[in-house]
């Protein structure tokens, strides 16, 4: 059974890219469009979150177990800017038998912070 995240329609009308996902980490990417801006014309927050927030999802699912978010936030630090390519870096920190922690941030291209983010997941095997 593969990773429900892989077909992520939400993700897809992001143009959002899988880099790498490998064992609790995952790395995503995404360039900012025009139609991705808010009102001061730097990338609407929501567009960050839902990046970061795929690549949770990508992070805490797994070939044995499905990954429910429970909980997240995030804190923005800088702006991205029209053109910008953004990258979603997401790691498990702790996992016990139901809950998963996860730590990422979003950098820009010139390895700029732009955001910092925490969740936790749910856990549960694929054949409960």
């Amino acid at each position: 059974m593969e990773n429900f995240a892989l077909k992520d329609r939400f993700a897809k009308h992001l143009h959002a890219e899988i880099v790498e996902v490998v064992n609790g980490r995952a790395k995503a990417k995404l360039k900012i469009r025009e139609d991705y801006l808010n009102g001061l014309d730097t990338a609407h927050g929501g567009v960050i979150f839902s990046l970061v927030d795929y690549t949770f999802a990508l992070a805490a699912n797994n070939q044995e177990e499905t990954g429910f978010a429970i909980n997240s936030s995030i804190n923005f630090i800088k702006s991205a800017a029209l053109g910008d390519e953004i990258f979603a870096d997401v790691k498990e920190i702790s996992r016990s038998r139901r809950l998963g922690m996860y730590q990422g941030f979003v950098s820009n291209q010139n390895g700029d912070i732009l955001a910092q983010f925490q969740a936790m997941a749910y856990l549960k095997k694929k054949e409960e």
